[in-house]
């Protein structure tokens, strides 16, 4: 008999891949609590999605990706998996992932409530984040896609992430527009 607790085998099962073309799910180095962060994202920007975003980290070919289901799966490159990755990028990647999928779920409606940099105001940081620290391993295609993550990117995530003083006055900008949509 399995006397592996039922609450341990159902987080494993959720956070497994699919059969997709990615690598095996990979452990988290991360500090922040990513499932918690799409949560809250469901729930503020896209409260007509059902059920919880389940969130892992894989070596894929894009730094982000969801998989539809009945729980969606947001997958993190792994080369985002490290302790100084800002949740601005997080939270701008899932955002950018969950987007079509919610557009293509709303009901009776054509165009989302509010465009995306209403709901995003952290993506500026998040770009210039992205540029400066995995440059050299992504290659931006079009707007619509995420960047693709070229091979070698172990070399940029054993590198340290020192956060320098123009990504730090755009992390302000980012939460002065934050709070201002958030006040008005």
């Amino acid at each position: 008999m399995d006397e592996t607790p039922a609450v341990t085998r159902a987080a494993a099962a959720d956070d497994a891949a699919p059969a997709k073309e990615r690598g095996a799910p990979c452990l988290w180095f991360t500090r922040l609590p990513l499932r918690e962060l799409l949560e809250e994202i469901r729930a503020r920007h896209f409260g007509w999605l059902r059920g919880p975003l389940r969130a892992q980290f894989a070596e894929q070919e894009r730094l982000a990706e969801c998989d539809e289901g009945s729980e969606p799966l947001v997958s993190f490159h792994a080369v985002l998996n490290h302790a100084q990755t800002p949740v601005e990028v997080f939270g701008t990647l899932a955002k950018r992932v969950i987007w079509p999928l919610a557009a293509a779920r709303r009901r009776g409606k054509r165009a989302m409530p509010l465009p995306f940099a209403a709901i995003c105001p952290e993506e500026g940081f998040a770009d210039a984040w992205i540029d400066l620290f995995l440059g050299d391993c992504v290659r931006r295609g079009t707007l619509e896609e995420e960047p693709l993550v070229r091979r070698g990117w172990q070399r940029q995530w054993l590198e340290s992430r020192p956060l320098p003083p123009a990504l730090r006055l755009r992390r302000s900008e980012a939460d002065a527009a934050l709070r201002a949509l958030l006040e008005g």
